[in-house]
């Protein structure tokens, strides 16, 4: 068996990194369609806000009561707007500079973003049929 040299190992890492990111675009600025919510980090927001026209991003937590109330709500918005809206989810718990950034101080919080720009926001666990007028008046 061979010993991997110093050389070598700087060349895997190069691969290494290639490959991740390769594999980041193809995964994380995704425009196909999705019919379920896609996660969100700190890492991937920008990429996922700027590759699709119309993002709307939950901002939740584990131990949120309301956030688990209007998680099934967007799990259905996202299969009624396939192809036209993108759904995320980020943890604020694990993901705090995108929370702070966005000024987030309550969850459940939905930013809708079109565009890659800003231009709307939900506060709390609502129903359906507010999301749904929010939506249409942004697509």
């Amino acid at each position: 068996m061979r010993t991997i040299k110093g050389e070598e190992m700087g060349e895997l890492e190069e691969i290494r990194k290639r490959k991740m990111k390769e594999l980041e675009r193809r995964y994380v600025g995704k425009k196909e369609a999705t019919d379920h919510p896609i996660q969100v980090t700190d890492n991937t927001f920008d990429q996922v806000i700027k590759a699709h026209p119309v993002v709307v991003v939950d901002f939740w937590g584990e131990w949120c009561p309301p956030c688990h109330m209007i998680a099934p709500i967007i799990e259905e918005l996202a299969k009624d707007y396939v192809g036209k809206v993108v759904f995320g989810k980020l943890n604020t718990n694990e993901n705090q500079a995108t929370a702070v950034k966005y000024g987030i101080t309550a969850i459940p919080t939905l930013l809708f973003f079109k565009n890659g720009k800003l231009v709307d926001q939900v506060l709390g666990a609502v129903p359906k049929q507010h999301l749904e007028e929010k939506l249409k008046k942004i697509i």
